[in-house]
């Protein structure tokens, strides 16, 4: 079983251990033979910052690898999809079972609830940007 993501890229600039890595994310269906007359098949262009020690032994246009752990991918769908999704479940039951409040009080509570939790992981972006972090291989 394949124990990281990886994406091919270029390297787009290099300022001292910082390179920045153009990749372009593509959905699972882009590679369909009948992509060309599908909708669904996107493809999109990401800057990945990149933290390296050996960042010399690198060049702008340089195709590389970036990668990260699987677990990285799968901690970013907890913290971006399911802890907002037991919060509002959660939300929902207490304030309409328990407070016994109305529909638009529960639904103002969630909103809330969610702006609250998103402003919460926005300012710890600092701390996240370090625990989901790439490293480059050389593309072979």
């Amino acid at each position: 079983m394949k124990s990281k993501i990886d994406h091919n890229g270029v390297v787009e600039s290099i300022e001292g251990n910082h390179i920045k890595v153009k990749i372009l994310q593509a959905s699972a269906c882009s590679a369909c033979q009948a992509r060309a007359m599908c909708a669904s098949s996107d493809t999109k262009e990401k800057i990945i910052d990149v933290w390296d020690s050996n960042a010399d032994s690198y060049h702008v246009g340089e195709e590389v690898v970036a990668c990260g752990s699987l677990s990285m991918g799968r901690n970013a769908v907890y913290l971006a999809f399911l802890i907002p999704l037991v919060l509002t479940i959660v939300w929902i039951v207490l304030s309409l079972k328990c407070l016994h409040t109305n529909e638009l009080t529960a639904i103002i509570g969630v909103g809330v609830i969610l702006s609250a939790y998103y402003l919460a992981l926005s300012a710890m972006n600092n701390k996240l940007s370090k625990t989901f972090s790439f490293w480059l291989e050389k593309k072979k």
